[in-house]
């Protein structure tokens, strides 16, 4: 009969994990359950699934261990949640009752045991080894371009995925109007795929999951594998596996023009919080953000019907052509919240056309906003902003 003793706090930071793809609302009362295993090297391992997603996490920090499984109900988890120090569980099955035993100092608590018979960790026949990750990078990575990628049920799917595209060397995500990538490193490509069909894709539905799996300090190795059915990633403490997506994704190559009529280096903090201001300025009349270039210089203009603001961005690198393009100002706080540069590059051809902007290891594409029922008037109050400036 299985047995274990280990920290309430780390338990409870598994349980946490494991909890993380219940659907609470599942029909099926086996999907309500996580089910604890202890192997004969005392291993403990507590899975749960909603079928479509599935998390084990592993620990090898416990003793007085006693190999087997059981189930507990996600209702009654919350007991063992409360409680602190050391703690001992036990199946206490008898032929009159099936329980569980839980003993946290002078505490004996008792609740229901359930077998498990409906739940496993799919295994991945035939799996390839796609990615050699760290922990921390990954985690980085998903939870910074989660801005770019979509949970609706109702768009294309593509857009709600994560697409890593080992050809390109770069995780990809696009949504509405702006893409977000982040650079493979060589050594992180164990196999590359051709077709593009079979990249690697990861529903935005993991970004919950990998935010309490995943340790933002960890360099741990994470490999990301997939077969015909499965994606897998795994560390050493977890694993987490998802149906696959098939398909092709956007052709994003074909987005991404290497020409461009104009380039500079912006201030990546200074252009933050001038549009974090902007955006809060706009929010009640969805307008945009005005940009313009002049003699070397970068200005931005917003407007209501209440309220102005002019700002002046630092530039390092000077657009060497003159230019108006409009944005909404909420897709550049995203943007320079994100990128890894204190100087990124933007590129730029027509007010109708994208701006690429790169930083270090990321890099982003967003589609202006059209300003012609307000150009006339920007360029009047930048031009009269720009003349205060000189002579204040």
């Amino acid at each position: 009969m299985i047995k274990f003793t280990m920290n309430a706090k780390e338990l409870k930071t598994m349980m946490d994990k494991a909890m993380t793809v219940v659907n609470k609302k599942a029909s099926v009362p086996s999907l309500k359950r996580l089910y604890f295993s202890i192997d004969d090297k005392g291993i403990l391992k507590i899975l749960s699934t909603d079928i479509e997603h599935y998390v084990e996490a592993r620990t090898e920090n416990t003793y007085h261990t006693e190999p087997g499984m059981f189930g507990i109900d996600i209702e009654d988890i919350k007991i063992i949640s409360k409680m602190s120090g050391e703690i001992t569980i036990e199946d206490i099955t008898s032929d009159k009752e099936e329980k569980i035993n839980i003993k946290c100092g002078k505490k004996n608590v008792s609740i229901p045991r359930f077998e498990n018979t409906d739940v496993s960790l799919p295994v991945l026949d035939n799996g390839e080894n796609i990615l050699d990750v760290k922990e921390n990078w990954l985690s980085e990575t998903i939870s910074n371009l989660s801005v770019f990628v979509s949970n609706r049920e109702e768009v294309n799917r593509m857009m709600s995925v994560f697409n890593f595209n080992t050809k390109e060397k770069r995780v990809e995500a696009l949504w509405n109007c702006m893409i977000g990538m982040r650079q493979l490193e060589d050594d992180m490509i164990l196999k590359e795929t051709e077709n593009p069909f079979e990249t690697v894709k990861l529903h935005c539905r993991c970004v919950p999951v990998f935010k309490k799996l995943l340790d933002k300090k960890s360099e741990r190795k994470v490999i990301i594998s997939q077969n015909d059915k499965y994606v897998k990633v795994e560390s050493e403490n977890f694993t987490y596996i998802t149906k696959r997506i098939d398909g092709e994704y956007f052709k994003v190559n074909q987005m991404l023009s290497d020409e461009w009529d104009y380039k500079f280096t912006a201030n990546a903090k200074e252009l933050l919080e001038a549009m974090k201001y902007d955006a809060d300025l706009l929010k009640e009349s969805k307008l945009p953000v005005t940009f313009h270039a002049e003699n070397g210089n970068l200005y931005s203009y917003a407007s209501t019907t209440r309220y102005e603001a002019f700002d002046e961005i630092e530039v390092k690198e000077k657009p060497e052509k003159d230019f108006y393009i409009g944005f909404n100002p909420n897709f550049l706080v995203d943007v320079m919240s994100i990128v890894d540069s204190e100087y990124p590059i933007f590129y730029g051809t027509k007010e109708v056309c994208p701006w690429i902007i790169k930083g270090d290891t990321y890099s982003f594409l967003i589609l202006p906003v059209n300003i012609k029922d307000v150009k006339v008037k920007a360029e009047k109050r930048i031009a009269k902003y720009i003349e205060m400036s000189k002579t204040a």
